[in-house]
């Protein structure tokens, strides 16, 4: 007996139309993400330049350097 099948969709071709149609919710999802890391880095700034010179050494950190040297440690701006 031999199988018939009347679909005329295979089955990469769902998986591709899947792919496309989840991008721009990936997109979203990552712009999301970015604004979270982006907040938290502010958030780390602001929290690090309230605090004193004692407490920054202390962490390996200069006032005059603090976004630069926050930047480098985080890995929201580390390249990819």
């Amino acid at each position: 007996m031999a199988y018939s099948s009347h679909s005329t969709v295979s089955a990469p071709a769902l998986g591709n139309f899947a792919r496309l149609a989840l991008a721009p919710l990936r997109l979203i999802d990552g712009f999301f993400q970015s604004v979270v890391a982006a907040n938290r880095f502010a958030h780390d700034v602001e929290i690090l330049s309230m605090a004193s010179d004692a407490k920054l050494t202390k962490l390996g950190l200069k006032r005059e350097t603090l976004v630069a040297d926050l930047a480098e440690r985080s890995d929201f701006f580390r390249a990819a």
